[in-house]
């Protein structure tokens, strides 16, 4: 009796080619020559460093495999070392939650065998940047990164010899619309439309500005426009990038979208649009924010460029304040609104310790915006919530090269009271 049943010939012939494609693995080659082409590169006496961040698509071209549906951006980083030393490269400080290469490569397996996995395990490895850099030599390799949106800061320390060197890259990612794309920087003001001045003549100048956002038609008053930045703006973005804030998404269909989703599921949405406040004039230049769990908490800030230069660094003017939940409006296009911390001090203040530990805040100092406003008579913003606040507006200054924690300076122009406890039952009282 012949026992072949000729319906099983089709699947036999599917398990025979699924086993072939099982084994024809072949990642693309690594151009060096055009990575470093396409790299950004910064340039010391004994020391060059090359960054790029490579894209979803020529990760697959690469690797062989798709990085970005697994949340991974690979990161390629060239170390010339012309020192007499080995460095140490610090592969932390690209990013504190990298992937190991062996990590990677099981995440991306499932669809190749036995030869196949150890062909991507190899390849993983041997493609990794390594933690010793030769001196003498030019060392390269891939950093396995969480795969970030809009920009990316691509942080290289290196250590040895008793030294250490500190790189810091910015660089745009595609993928995303963003709200900022939108803002033509270089014709916000005229050249001569610029006030020069130096740090008495900004706090003076502080001092005659608004001390609250508007809405578009300046009739009602908003959140109050609570800390300044001044430093080079590339400096500034990427300090805030490194310590986690994103860019914002611009508002339109697909954002409206991933907004009421996450709001529906309660995930968390790293880019979700933030609503236009108005100062000087027009709606926010830049925002940022820092998603926590969910979408109904986070915390996010606006950002005017100002018509003045201080000491002839670039000056922002900046709204914060931390999301503490959301709820659905007909006022928005989002169809949602959050609902603020009332106490904008503390965001105000949380964004200070944020930078002291980005390493790039110089010195700090507050300035007289408003008068003081309490539990017992809050100010409120154009979505009617309270907020409190000792009146006071933080003043930043940015400067290169990195400052030590212990080394920023408080200039105490006024002083800010630290112990909100003490300020409320003081405010309080003189009230009563």
């Amino acid at each position: 009796m012949n026992s072949h049943n000729p319906t099983l010939a089709p699947l036999s012939l599917l398990a025979g080619l699924l086993l072939l494609t099982a084994c024809s693995f072949r990642p693309g080659n690594v151009d060096t020559d055009t990575l470093r082409a396409e790299a950004r590169h910064h340039h010391e006496t004994q020391l060059t460093v090359s960054a790029t961040v490579i894209s979803d698509s020529d990760a697959r071209d690469i690797f062989g495999v798709a990085l970005g549906n697994h949340g991974i951006q690979a990161v390629w980083i060239e170390v010339d070392n012309r020192t007499d030393q080995q460095l140490y490269y610090l592969p932390v400080t690209t990013d504190q939650q990298y992937f190991s290469p062996l990590e990677v490569a099981w995440k991306v397996k499932g669809k190749f065998n036995s030869e196949g996995e150890q062909a991507i395990d190899r390849m993983f490895v041997s493609r990794a940047m390594p933690i010793n850099v030769p001196e003498g030599e030019r060392t390269s390799g891939f950093v396995f990164t969480n795969r970030d949106l809009g920009v990316k800061v691509i942080n290289v320390d290196l250590l040895g010899g008793g030294k250490s060197w500190q790189t810091s890259f910015l660089v745009d990612v595609p993928g995303i619309k963003l709200d900022v794309e939108k803002v033509n920087f270089s014709g916000l003001y005229e050249a001569h439309e610029y006030q020069q001045l130096d740090r008495e003549g900004l706090r003076e100048w502080l001092a005659e500005q608004p001390c609250c956002t508007v809405n578009e038609d300046s009739s009602n008053s908003g959140d109050p426009v609570n800390f300044v930045l001044v430093g080079n703006s590339q400096l500034l973005l990427s300090a805030m990038v490194q310590r986690g804030w994103d860019v914002t998404e611009r508002i339109h269909g697909g954002s409206i979208w991933k907004t009421t989703k996450s709001f529906l599921l309660g995930s968390s949405y790293r880019y979700s649009p933030v609503s236009s406040l108005y100062t000087l004039g027009r709606p926010q230049d830049l925002a940022l924010q820092k998603a926590r769990g969910n979408i109904h908490q986070r915390n996010h800030l606006r950002l005017w460029q100002a018509p003045v230069l201080c000491d002839g660094e670039p000056v922002w003017l900046g709204q914060i304040s931390r999301d503490i939940g959301v709820r659905f409006t007909f006022k928005s296009p989002t169809l949602t609104t959050h609902k603020i911390d009332p106490d904008v001090d503390e965001a105000r203040d949380y964004l200070l310790q944020d930078m002291i530990f980005s390493q790039r805040l110089a010195e700090f100092g507050y300035v007289r915006s408003m008068p003081p406003k309490s539990i017992a008579e809050p100010g409120h913003n154009l979505t009617g919530d309270p907020f409190i606040t000792d009146g006071l507006r933080l003043v930043m200054f940015f400067h290169s090269p990195m400052t030590p924690m212990h080394e920023v300076k408080d200039l105490r122009w006024e002083i800010a009271d630290r112990d909100r406890r003490d300020w409320i039952e003081q405010t309080n009282a003189t009230e009563h």
